[in-house]
């Protein structure tokens, strides 16, 4: 894994290319649809890293009872990503179920760009240029059909991309790594909340609920 140096904190490439990523899916989302991304974006990020990074406590209560300090340099490791996960999944569709945020309009469109555009800036990083070349088409193909299909993208079309993202990793990494169950994971969310969204649309004869 490589690193970078930002003053005096380093920080591991994946998680710079994360938080390039947020920045980079928010503006592409309101290139292709014209409007701003909902707070639950952010929230949802803001969520996953305190649940990631306090559960350290819950994982290593002694050495944080024997260092308290140690929190600002450990986190929960895989056990904490996962319970971080399990947490944002709950959040998701506590904000579909309030119905105050289009989420199931969003949450699939989303998923895509933010894993493709998550590839392509981490293999940038890690300066592997077919990895590099591969996922940037496959980003600016996916952008190109979002802009002209902006009312309805579908669930073959999602699953297509995702798959193709997939074989695109398979040839420089394992396909069964923590980073793609991650995206898997959300890919899954995602597309409840997007099928639970058409189903309150639909039962309410084509009105969506507030």
């Amino acid at each position: 894994m490589s690193y970078f140096t930002i003053g005096s904190l380093t920080i591991p490439a994946i998680w710079l290319a994360v938080l390039l990523t947020l920045f980079i899916t928010s503006l592409l989302y309101r290139f292709v649809s014209g409007r701003k991304l909902d707070d639950w974006y952010w929230n949802g990020f803001f969520l996953y890293f305190l649940v990631w990074k306090l559960s350290y406590i819950l994982f290593h209560f002694d050495m944080f009872l024997d260092i308290p300090l140690s929190i600002a340099y450990f986190n929960g490791g895989i056990k904490g990503h996962f319970l971080a996960l399990v947490s944002l999944s709950i959040y998701l569709f506590y904000i579909s179920e309030k119905k105050r945020q289009p989420i199931h309009r969003q949450a699939t469109m989303l998923v895509l760009l933010f894993f493709i555009g998550f590839e392509t800036i981490h293999y940038a990083l890690e300066t592997n240029v077919p990895a590099v070349l591969l996922n940037l088409l496959l980003l600016i193909g996916y952008v190109v059909l979002l802009k002209g299909n902006k009312q309805s993208f579908s669930t073959q079309l999602f699953f297509f991309i995702f798959l193709l993202e997939l074989f695109i990793i398979s040839f420089f990494q394992s396909i069964l790594s923590i980073e793609i169950l991650t995206f898997s994971w959300l890919a899954v969310i995602a597309y409840t909340l997007s099928i639970r969204g058409r189903s309150n649309y639909n039962s309410l004869g084509g009105e969506e609920r507030e």
